[in-house]
């Protein structure tokens, strides 16, 4: 499956805006997509740590959402580091 290119901020803007509906969400947050090589599936980014409270019951609440996007989108290439 061909992902379509997205940058980071709308990402990040699709995923925050999914958080805001869940209530086990409030007060947590991530700092950003990062971008990795291709894994098996073909996605090339992840989300960097949630922080919070609530950070691991929100990570779980949002698993689904994260995966569909990582299933649909990709984001522009980086140089890979080290």
């Amino acid at each position: 499956m061909t992902r379509t290119i997205k940058n980071k901020a709308e990402l990040k803007a699709m995923i925050r805006a999914e958080q805001e509906k869940l209530p086990v969400c409030k007060g947590t947050c991530f700092g950003d997509v990062c971008w990795h090589a291709p894994d098996d599936s073909g996605c090339n980014w992840q989300l960097s740590k949630m922080e919070g409270e609530n950070s691991s019951a929100c990570l779980e609440a949002i698993g689904a959402h994260v995966s569909k996007l990582q299933a649909e989108f990709n984001i522009p290439e980086e140089a890979q580091r080290g």
